[in-house]
């Protein structure tokens, strides 16, 4: 698989998140505040779990960059 195959999955992967979290909003079953705090907790987790490995492994970067994608699909919520 090439990696413009990977950042296709995981573009679509994000999508459909963001339309899953959209639509249990949008139906009562989840508020905004919720799903917001859910995804930020996660983000934090990802930062602190970056923060521990030090840039010394390659997940380092990877949870670095998840953490910010995952701010940033709270603040479009």
């Amino acid at each position: 698989m090439e990696s413009s195959d990977d950042a296709a999955y995981a573009r679509a992967a994000l999508s459909a998140t963001v339309v899953l979290f959209r639509t249990l909003i949008k139906k009562g079953l989840l508020t905004r505040d919720e799903v917001v705090r859910v995804v930020l907790d996660e983000a934090v987790s990802r930062a602190i779990e970056a923060e521990a490995q030090d840039g010394r492994e390659a997940g380092s970067d990877a949870n670095r960059k998840c953490a910010e994608i995952l701010k940033l699909i709270a603040e479009k919520l």
